[in-house]
């Protein structure tokens, strides 16, 4: 898979401060030089490079994001959130009373949302056990008002396997045992969360969703569209292609939803919805 990395140049006028752009600019420097992927050069070498960065973005207001320019998954997260804007908040014209992030990776949404909407409650769900350890990181250096849950989300509640094919990238793979190993992607049993009983428990007058939970949304969003409030806006990914897109496009527009796709890459899609009243 071709990965397409952000510049220097890029990362560098990402930064208010000169100091902030020092350090997004050795983020742009390095990102290119390394892959985690087996067959990439720059991997030996980066033993001798801090794989874990603070970086000050401007539109972060203030907070700090924790990166690791070795590892190319939060790379392409990193470019589709500050350099293609593909999570573009300009987009939802309202203000959220409540933030939901599901499949926060390493919360670089939840952090760019916190950001503009400083009074909306704030709640994220990613089961990978080693992202979780960079939001919780995330939280104690910027002081975040965030409720973080390491957890899956789906349709019921349980503990199932989930196999960790990179750090953007899992899924819920069943009861098999954990840390087996799945090709070379490691497996944990992690906590799933029933989403919609998790919904029906709040009062949420507006609602700002973002959900990439790598195929689950086909049997999550059906079961919470109900569910959501008359406003809604949600940030969303597909995964089975035109099929995908199709399915998730219709269920919106019958429920009164306008959908816009943001970018399509092969069986993915990001996509945008709004319903405001």
């Amino acid at each position: 898979m071709k990965i397409n990395r952000p510049s220097i140049c890029e990362c560098a006028l990402l930064g208010g401060r000169f100091a902030d752009q020092l350090k997004l600019g050795l983020f742009g420097f390095l990102a290119p030089l390394f892959n985690t992927s087996r067959h990439c050069w720059g991997r030996p070498i980066s033993r001798l490079v801090p794989n874990r960065m603070w970086i000050k973005p401007r539109n972060l207001n203030g907070f700090q994001l924790l990166v690791d320019p070795t590892d190319w998954s939060q790379t392409v997260i990193f470019r589709e959130v500050f350099l293609e804007s593909n999570y573009d908040l300009d987009r939802v014209k309202f203000a959220p009373t409540v933030i939901i992030d599901c499949g926060a990776h390493i919360g670089m949404f939840s952090l760019l949302a916190r950001s503009r909407y400083q009074s909306a409650e704030l709640i994220a769900y990613e089961p990978n056990p080693r992202n979780a350890e960079i939001i919780r990181l995330l939280i104690a250096k910027n002081r975040l008002a965030l409720s973080f849950n390491e957890c899956a989300v789906s349709t019921e509640s349980a503990e199932l396997s989930f196999v960790a094919i990179n750090s953007h990238g899992g899924r819920l793979a069943g009861k098999e045992s954990a840390h087996l190993k799945m090709g070379d992607s490691p497996v944990y049993k992690v906590q799933v969360v029933d989403f919609p009983a998790a919904l029906r428990a709040m009062y949420i007058e507006s609602l700002l969703l973002k959900m990439d939970i790598e195929g689950e949304e086909r049997n999550v969003l059906p079961a919470i569209m109900p569910l959501l409030p008359r406003r809604t806006a949600l940030f969303f990914e597909t995964h089975h292609g035109k099929v995908g897109w199709s399915e998730i496009e219709g269920l919106l527009t019958r429920n009164g939803f306008t959908v816009e796709q943001i970018n399509a890459r092969g069986l993915y899609c990001d996509g945008f919805a709004s319903r405001l009243s």
